[in-house]
């Protein structure tokens, strides 16, 4: 018949043993994130397709925004995701690897999406003073301010284009 002190012992031997397995499962070997690329011209076309889809998303919320059909919260939520996706592009052509002939291309785009993430924080200044209830002179001027940055991210996806190898 077995003592309690050696059950004791033996649940104490197991409840580690499967605590240690449990931990070694659960921590990862390698949490860096790697990005294989091997055609860079296709995979800066799926970039430039997704930062379009981005960018017309939050140019139709800003306009619903504007004619009053979308609430300044419902509003923040969208740009604050869109922006969280062109954060995620940024690090993906940065991550990419791309070769020297691509570089510049490449870092010509990722001045892009931040000229696109310029454009939302711009936004979402306006729907703060909409929500506010700030005056229209204010509004309108940073509303030309959008132009110009949206302007200028037309621009740079030129440029990133006419340096493609």
């Amino acid at each position: 018949m077995a003592s309690k002190k050696g059950i004791g012992v033996t649940i104490i031997i197991l409840v580690g043993v499967v605590a240690a397995s449990f931990l070694f499962y659960l921590v990862p070997e390698d949490t860096t994130m790697k990005i294989t690329v091997s055609d860079f011209e296709k995979h800066l076309d799926d970039v430039d397709e997704r930062t379009s889809m981005l960018s017309t998303g939050v140019e139709e919320s800003f306009g619903d925004l504007l004619n009053h059909k979308l609430s300044s919260e419902e509003y923040f939520v969208t740009a604050g995701v869109t922006q969280s996706q062109v954060n995620s592009l940024i690090i993906e052509l940065t991550l990419s690897g791309a070769p020297q002939e691509w570089t510049e291309s490449y870092k010509t785009y990722i001045f892009a999406l931040k000229k696109l993430n310029e454009q939302i924080t711009e936004t979402i200044v306006i729907a703060n003073l909409m929500k506010d209830g700030g005056n229209s002179d204010s509004v309108n001027e940073m509303i030309s301010k959008i132009y110009e940055l949206r302007a200028e991210l037309q621009d740079l996806v030129i440029e990133s284009n006419n340096l493609r190898p």
